[in-house]
C-alpha cells in the first residue's frame, strides 16, 4: 500500500567526495547466477580458490566519464547517502535489472558494504567490495563476478557491526576489527600496513565496548566511536576518536567525563557509564565550508549534567574533537530511564538554504519516534527546537538527504514497516519546516527499518526478503527484487543496506549472503 502525503515535489542532492564506491546483498541461487565459494583466512590474507562458475558478468563502464567509487557508509562524510555522479540507472531503465550473482560468505556482514573502482589487481584494474562481517572478518570482492580475491580476520569474542573506510589514496582502506582496534590494509592484497598510528586503538576494554558504527574518514582524520553491546553491561563510556592520517597521533571525546581526554576503562576514572554512540552513521562531518569539519555525533541513554556529561545528546565537535556545542531534549530524564535512546539514529545534515534565517540545520531522530529539526550552526542546549515531528515506528536507520535539480531539499527515512519521503520548505518569513511527501509501504523488517541510498532521482531500500527502487518525488515503486525475471532476491535485514554505483546495485542480508543487481 502507498499513500501520498502532501504534493510531489522536486528532488536533492548533498554533497560529492572525490571517492564513491558500491555494496551487496544476499539471496536464493537462480539459473545463469555466478555463486563464489569464499576462503578463509587464518588470521592473514588469504586468496582463495576461483569460482567455477559461468562467464562472469561485466560491470559497465559509464560512457565518456570515469567509474565512481562509494569509500565509505553512506557514500560520504556527511552520509548522504546520495552519488551524484553515477547516472547509469535510470526511472526507465531500473526496472530490467536482474541478479547478477551471489556468494555466501560463510559469516553474517550486518553492515554495508564499499567499493572502490579503479584497484590493480594482478595487474588489472578491478571493481573491488569490501565489507567487514560481524566476527571481524573482512572480505574483497572482486565486484563484477563475486569473486572473493582476499580476507581478513581479526580476533576477538564480541562482535562488530561497523563498515570500512577507503583512504584517499585508493590503494588502502581501513576496517573494523573485534580486537579494538582499526587496522590499515592494502587495498590489492589485504596485507596489513602498519605504523604511523595504525593499528589504531578503538577501545582497550572491548569485552564491554563495542565498535558498532561506521568508520569515517574527513579533514585528514580517521573517525571512529564506540557503545556497549546488547543488554547495555558495564563498563563502557560511549567516546569519538580521531586519529591523524599524517601524524598517527589521536585524540579522543568521552562523552561522559568530557574533561578526562584519555580512554576511560572503569568506574574507578569515571564513576559513570553508558552514553554509547551506536548508530549506523556514527560519527558525521559536515561539509559546508562555513562549518570548519566540524563533525556530529548522538548519544544514546546516559547521565546528562551539560557539564562533562552528555548522555541522550546531539554533540557538535570540532574536526579534532573540542566540544563546540550540544542539543539535548528536555524530557532527557525519561529518555535515560525509560532506555529510549536519542542516539538511535546518527545527525541528517541538510544542504544550506539560502532563504531561511537558519540556513544550516540537521534532523535527529530516535527511539521515542519523534523527529527534531535543529539550528546546527549553534546547537541550543536543552530543548529549542526549531520543529518535532511525531513519526510512526523508532528511527534506526541512516537518512538519505537528496536535493533536486531546481533546488528542492528532500529527506527519505527506513523505517520498520514503511519509507517516508519528506520535503524541507522555507516560508516568505524565512522559516524552514519538515513537509510530508509521501510514504511507501512496500515491505517490512522484523527489526529496525535500514538505510536507504539516492542514485539519479531513484531511492533504494532494503526490506526483508527484497530490495526496492522508488521513485524519489512520488515513492512509486519502479522494481523489486522479487520481480519476475530478476532471479534472485535478498534474505532478511537488520543493519544491512545497498549501495548503488556505476549501474549496480549490492546488499548483504541476515542469511550471510552478498548479492549484485545489475542491468542485462
Amino acid at each position: 500500500m502507498r499513500t501520498i502525503r502532501g504534493r510531489a515535489m522536486n528532488f536533492f542532492l548533498l554533497y560529492a567526495l572525490v571517492l564513491s564506491a558500491c555494496g551487496g546483498g544476499g539471496g536464493a541461487q537462480p539459473a545463469g547466477v555466478s555463486v563464489a565459494p569464499t576462503t578463509k583466512s587464518s588470521g592473514t590474507p588469504q586468496s582463495p580458490t576461483p569460482s567455477a562458475s559461468s562467464t562472469p558478468a561485466q560491470t559497465p563502464t559509464p560512457s565518456g566519464s570515469t567509474l565512481e567509487n562509494w569509500p565509505m557508509f553512506g557514500h560520504d562524510p556527511a552520509r548522504s547517502g546520495v552519488d551524484t555522479g553515477d547516472t547509469i540507472l535510470t526511472t526507465s531503465n531500473v526496472s530490467k535489472l536482474v541478479a547478477k550473482w551471489q556468494i555466501a560468505l560463510g559469516q553474517v556482514a550486518d553492515s554495508t558494504p564499499i567499493l572502490l573502482a579503479n584497484v590493480s589487481v594482478q595487474g588489472a584494474t578491478t571493481q573491488v567490495l569490501y565489507i567487514t562481517a560481524k566476527n571481524g572478518e573482512t572480505f574483497a570482492v572482486n565486484a563484477s563476478s563475486g569473486k572473493v580475491l582476499w580476507t581478513y580476520q581479526t580476533s576477538g569474542t564480541s562482535p562488530t557491526q561497523s563498515t570500512p573506510v577507503a583512504d584517499p589514496s585508493g590503494t588502502s582502506i581501513y576496517v573494523p576489527g573485534i580486537d579494538g582496534k582499526i587496522h590499515k590494509l592494502n587495498a590489492a592484497t589485504g596485507a596489513e600496513i602498519t605504523g604511523s598510528g595504525f593499528p589504531a586503538t578503538l577501545t582497550p576494554i572491548p569485552s564491554t565496548e563495542k565498535d558498532a558504527s561506521s568508520l569515517n574518514l574527513a579533514n585528514g582524520y580517521l573517525y571512529a566511536t564506540t557503545s556497549g553491546y546488547y543488554g547495555d553491561a558495564p563498563y563502557y563510556d560511549g567516546h569519538v576518536i580521531a586519529v591523524d592520517l599524517s601524524s598517527g597521533a589521536e585524540t579522543i571525546f568521552n562523552s561522559l567525563c568530557s574533561n578526562i581526554t584519555t580512554f576511560v576503562t572503569s568506574s574507578s576514572t569515571c564513576s559513570n557509564s553508558d552514553s554509547g554512540i551506536w548508530a549506523r552513521g556514527g560519527a558525521v562531518v559536515d561539509p559546508d565550508p562555513a562549518m570548519n569539519g566540524a563533525v556530529f555525533v548522538a548519544t544514546g541513554n546516559g547521565l546528562y549534567d551539560g557539564v562533562t556529561n552528555f548522555g541522550d545528546s546531539v554533540l557538535s565537535l570540532t574536526s579534532n574533537l573540542s566540544l563546540i556545542s550540544w542539543y539535548t531534549p528536555s524530557d532527557y530524564t525519561t529518555l535515560q530511564d525509560d532506555d529510549t535512546d536519542l542516539g538511535s539514529t546518527s545527525p541528517t545534515l541538510l544542504p544550506r538554504q539560502s532563504t531561511s534565517t537558519t540556513p544550516l540545520m540537521l534532523v535527529q531522530g530516535g527511539k521515542d519516534s519523534i523527529l527534531r529539526l535543529l539550528n546546527r550552526n549553534s546547537l541550543p542546549g536543552v530543548s529549542g527546537e526549531l520543529q518535532t515531528i511525531n513519526l510512526p515506528d523508532r528511527l534506526y536507520a541512516t537518512p538519505a538527504v537528496w536535493t533536486s535539480t531546481s533546488g528542492t531539499t528532500w529527506i527519505f527515512f527506513g523505517l520498520p514497516s514503511q519509507i517516508d519521503g519528506y520535503e524541507l520548505e522555507t516560508n516568505g518569513s524565512g522559516v524552514s519546516s519538515l513537509v510530508p511527501g509521501w510514504t511507501a509501504s512496500d515491505g517490512t523488517t522484523s527489526g529496525e527499518g535500514t538505510s536507504p541510498v539516492v542514485s539519479n532521482g531513484i531511492v533504494f531500500v532494503a526490506m526483508d526478503g527484497a530490495i526496492y527502487a522508488l521513485a524519489a518525488t512520488t515513492g512509486t515503486e519502479l522494481w523489486s527484487s522479487t520481480n519476475s525475471g530478476v532471479g534472485k532476491t535478498i534474505g532478511p535485514v537488520h543493519w544491512q543496506s545497498p549501495i548503488v554505483v556505476n549501474g549496480w546495485v549490492y546488499c548483504a542480508d541476515q542469511n550471510g549472503n552478498l548479492t549484485a543487481f545489475g542491468l542485462p
